[in-house]
């Protein structure tokens, strides 16, 4: 049965607008591209902003919600372990090049919000973590409200155990 409950489509459509606007941006887009992560789950999070529309008309399988739940929680963890130490360094590298061509104050403004877009990352991290961890208590209320007399599916899914490690690590 889909689900289309109107609060999980909300925390849904903010992640994916939290993502493509906040953590891979144009600024840092090079660097987040680095987080290693199955192919599958790179794949949802990146291509959720365009799908979105689809899944309000159409709704969500929980075994969808929960992919996406697993998706954003192994980027958060892949994030903050290895690229927020690293961002700045990483984005840095061979920019100095690119800017040194072309219209001197455009560059330098360009340096400016790629800078503040670097320092915003770990704060825009933790809301994206925030967001991850608010649709799964709601996934996980709903699923378990309407499985009442048959197991519900976030038990059938042993990944999910993790989850808790994955967002606060």
């Amino acid at each position: 049965m889909p689900v289309k409950d109107a609060e999980i489509l909300k925390t849904v459509g903010k992640i994916a607008e939290h993502f493509q606007n906040n953590i891979s941006n144009r600024f840092v887009r090079r660097a987040v591209m680095t987080v290693q992560m199955p192919q599958a789950r790179w794949d949802l999070l990146e291509n959720l902003p365009l799908q979105f529309d689809y899944h309000r008309q159409q709704g969500f399988q929980y075994d969808e919600l929960y992919e996406l739940v697993l998706a954003g929680a192994q980027f958060v963890y892949e994030a903050r372990t290895h690229l927020v130490p690293n961002l700045k360094t990483m984005l840095n590298q061979g920019t100095e090049a690119m800017f040194s061509h072309g219209n001197a104050g455009g560059a330098g403004q360009e340096r400016t919000l790629r800078d503040m877009a670097v320092k915003a990352f770990p704060e825009n991290l933790g809301i994206l973590t925030d967001l991850v961890n608010e649709l799964y208590v709601k996934t996980v209320s709903l699923d378990r409200e309407q499985h009442k007399k048959t197991p519900p599916v976030c038990d059938s899914m042993p990944e999910l155990k993790d989850l808790g490690r994955l967002l606060v690590n």
